[in-house]
Formats: C-alpha cells, structure tokens, sequence
C-alpha cells in the first residue's frame, strides 16, 4: 500500500464523515469500537484513468446516526435508508479520494452503489486492497478499502473523447 494513497483515502474518508454525516470519527478506534461486527458494506465500482472499486464497510449500530444526520431523525430507522445514507457516503468518499490520487482534471465514471449484505463482498482471486482505512465512529466502526485493478488502456477512448465524437 502507497502511503499517499492510504493519507489520499484516510482524508476523504474522515472529511465526509465530518461534513456530509456530521459524526467525527476517531483515527485509532477504541477497544470497543474495534470489537464492534463488520455486518454490512457497499460498494462503488469506478473506470476512468484508473479502474477499481471503492468499498465502505460498517458496523450495523452507526446506521441509525449516520442516516439521522443526512436523512432526519424521522428517516433514520428505515433500514434501506441507512443503507442508501452508508451507500451515498461510499459515493461522496470515492469521487472525493479519485483527485487526490489521480489528480483533477481527470474524468471517472461512478457506478451506483452497491448493498452487500452481511459485509460479505465478491471478490475475484487476486483482490488486494490498495488503500485500507479504519475508523471509530459512534460505537461502531467503518473500513474503507481502495481496490485499484488497473489503468484504461491507450486503445479504449476516454470520456472527453466520446464527448468530442
């Protein structure tokens, strides 16, 4: 793991916490938090400069104040609005930490996010992170993991190039 990528992935994934959700995480989760289940994951799979997938996995009991804080205290206990809170988060911190390793004047195609259930995600043979953060955050905790598979390839058209077409 490059440790700007890891620094690029730790400052989108606390900055939106701290600004779209208005919960402040904690870099060094405590014991309990540490403890607290991985039970739920989306995922944001991206092409561009660069090809890969972003995934944000939680613990079940941040759900409820992540989706009061975006949503209203009123939505916050549908469990498929706290997924789409979780999902909107792993959006923000993708098109977020994308810049910051590729630089900005670089066009990325954000697919929906994706709802994994029981934070089991699919995973191809040879998946590695690049990029792994953890987080305290209420009384559970937050893994964001940076999946990069590879760089488009000089033959397939970029955006701007099918925009000029």
């Amino acid at each position: 793991m490059s440790n700007t990528t890891v620094r690029s992935l730790s400052r989108a994934t606390i900055a939106t916490f701290e600004e779209l959700a208005l919960l402040f995480p904690e870099t060094e989760p405590t014991p309990e938090q540490a403890a607290a289940p991985l039970d739920v994951a989306v995922s944001v799979e991206f092409r561009g400069p660069l090809i890969g997938r972003l995934v944000v996995r939680a613990s079940s009991v941040v759900l409820p104040a992540l989706a009061a804080n975006m949503l209203g205290a009123d939505q916050s206990r549908h469990l498929p609005l706290q997924r789409d809170a979780l999902g909107e988060i792993a959006n923000v911190i993708c098109g977020n930490v994308l810049p910051l390793i590729a630089g900005s004047d670089v066009i990325f195609n954000l697919a929906a996010p994706l709802v994994h259930e029981g934070g089991a995600l699919p995973s191809r043979d040879r998946d590695e992170p690049s990029a792994r953060v953890e987080i305290g955050v209420e009384e559970g905790r937050v893994e964001t993991l940076l999946y990069l598979f590879g760089e488009r390839h000089a033959d397939t058209p970029s955006a701007q190039a099918v925009a000029a077409a």
